[in-house]
């Protein structure tokens, strides 16, 4: 599924994504779960995985 989002602002140098509801219950993904996100330059990607406790 695509989805088009707007970015907003939550403070003076931060911004947030709405991620859909749908998207979070098939990852099982719940509120304070903690993420790991990527920065792939070359594709212009931010990448957004479960962070995985080590």
């Amino acid at each position: 599924m695509k989805l088009i989002r707007k970015l907003t602002s939550t403070g003076k140098y931060s911004k947030a994504l709405v991620i859909p509801r749908e998207f979070l219950k098939s990852l099982h993904w719940r509120q304070d779960q903690n993420l790991e996100l990527e920065l792939e330059k070359k594709g212009k990607k931010i990448i957004i995985r479960d962070a995985k406790e080590k």
